[in-house]
């Protein structure tokens, strides 16, 4: 099965990131544009992962800054 993303910014509101309710599953080049926006914008962020994610996908991520 293929890896789906969920990148959650991080907000006052919301501080761990955990509010997934309204936030997509993704594909990994989908999910990796929407971490490399929110880096851009400056906003701290979260990535779950479900599936079969590698360890390249993963640590993409963890070199934009996210928190897993």
């Amino acid at each position: 099965m293929a890896a789906t993303f969920q990148v959650i910014a991080i907000s006052s509101l919301d501080p761990d990131g955990s509010d997934t309710r309204s936030e997509p599953m993704l594909l990994y080049p989908d999910a990796l544009k929407t971490a490399r926006q929110l880096k851009s914008e400056g906003k701290a962020f979260r990535v779950i992962a479900e599936g079969d994610q590698t360890e390249e996908q993963m640590q993409s991520f963890l070199a934009l800054g996210a928190v897993v």
